[in-house]
């Protein structure tokens, strides 16, 4: 009686006919880790590339509405004013007073713009002696510390100059009663740092020219 069939199957060939080994499963296994966590690591780092990049704009937004906020002040320096003194109050490096009526309401106020700590704050009195009064008031903070994209404020500075027709002169700081009434022109500058930003303090400044009683 004869076999059917051709010649015996090796037992290397039956075993592939079973499926994969273990180790070898367990090899590709490794691999495709591998492979899954490069890929992570890849996107995370493009991910916090992203978020970083985000939110130093947003503190130099932040920075710009800060720096906006004071300078449109300082250009209504002296607004509908007409008292005898001059219309800038104490002028110092690091903070500013003085009169306006930037609210329009046609009453003069006394403003100042100061750096306390690591804020600017913003302090207004009303009445007719607010001048001995503005000083020492307290105001209220610029930038608060619950924002999105709250700041740190290293430094604060003014910087006073005489109107263009009287040569547009660097005047000395603190300001002199006779200083005072020369000033038309301040530049102002703010040297931030995000809180949560991990880059160093960045620096940005304007100019404010403003008329005496416009």
């Amino acid at each position: 009686m004869s076999t059917q069939g051709g010649p015996p199957t090796p037992l290397r060939e039956r075993g592939r006919d079973r499926g994969y080994a273990l180790y070898e499963v367990l090899i590709a296994l490794a691999l495709m880790g591998l492979v899954s966590l490069s890929v992570f690591a890849a996107f995370k780092a493009g991910d916090t590339a992203w978020a970083t990049s985000v939110q130093f704009v947003a503190e130099q937004q932040n920075a710009r509405t800060l720096l906006n906020t004071i300078s449109r002040a300082v250009r209504m320096v002296g607004y509908q004013y007409t008292g005898g003194n001059p219309p800038i109050i104490d002028g110092q490096a690091s903070s500013l007073a003085f009169y306006a009526d930037i609210d329009g309401d046609g009453t003069i106020e006394c403003y100042r713009y100061y750096l306390s700590g690591t804020a600017v704050y913003e302090a207004l009195v009303q009445g007719a002696s607010c001048a001995s009064s503005i000083l020492t008031a307290a105001g209220a903070p610029l930038t608060a510390a619950n924002e999105a994209q709250s700041l740190t404020v290293n430094n604060l500075t003014f910087t006073y100059y005489s109107a263009a027709d009287l040569g547009g002169a660097l005047l000395s700081t603190p300001l002199s009663t006779g200083n005072a009434y020369l000033a038309r022109r301040i530049d102002v500058s703010v040297t931030v740092k995000g809180l949560k930003s991990a880059g160093p303090p960045f620096t940005i400044d304007t100019q404010a020219v403003f008329r005496v009683g416009r």
